[in-house]
């Protein structure tokens, strides 16, 4: 779970929980490299294996954990920090991947109601459904997202801020 005690209200939605591990089957009908179609959630697996969770920093200013984990013949090894008196929270992810045809993604089911999110691209910023109600909507299930991504509604939102490769 995770709460934000200023605005009195859960972050995730019911039920979820964040930084979901998803690995995806990545075989597309044309194109082998950079191109993923919309079926590409027909074959999810949940990374579970979690090796190790421990904490590596105990300060005044910030707390961070370390998890090890290990997927097929490939690991990855997060460092998780909170912040005191901030509602950031880093993560930042080393990954070791030896798999092919299949590709990684940090889920974060968050409790926004919003039918659209906003993305940075190249020199600006693009707007993507966020359900596929018509089949125009269907067609943007992917968007490029540089350096940040926001949901928002009305009074609250949650963005992610990306400082490293972007894809």
């Amino acid at each position: 779970t995770v709460y934000d005690i200023e605005a009195d209200r859960e972050v995730l939605a019911d039920g979820s929980t964040g930084n979901q591990l998803l690995a995806f089957e990545d075989r597309p009908n044309e194109f082998d490299a950079w191109d993923i179609d919309i079926f590409f959630e027909d074959r999810t697996e949940r990374v579970i294996d979690v090796q190790s969770i421990k904490i590596i920093e105990e300060g005044p200013i910030r707390v961070g954990v370390e998890i090890r984990r290990h997927y097929r013949d490939s690991r990855i090894v997060q460092h998780i920090y909170l912040h005191y008196n901030s509602k950031r929270v880093d993560f930042e992810t080393e990954i070791e991947w030896h798999e092919s045809h299949i590709f990684l993604k940090a889920a974060f089911p968050v409790a926004i109601l919003s039918t659209f999110a906003t993305y940075e691209i190249q020199w600006g910023n693009v707007e993507r459904p966020t359900h596929r109600n018509t089949s125009w909507d269907l067609a943007k299930f992917e968007t490029a997202a540089q350096k940040w991504g926001d949901l928002s509604e009305g009074d609250y939102g949650v963005a992610l801020l990306n400082d490293s490769k972007y894809g």
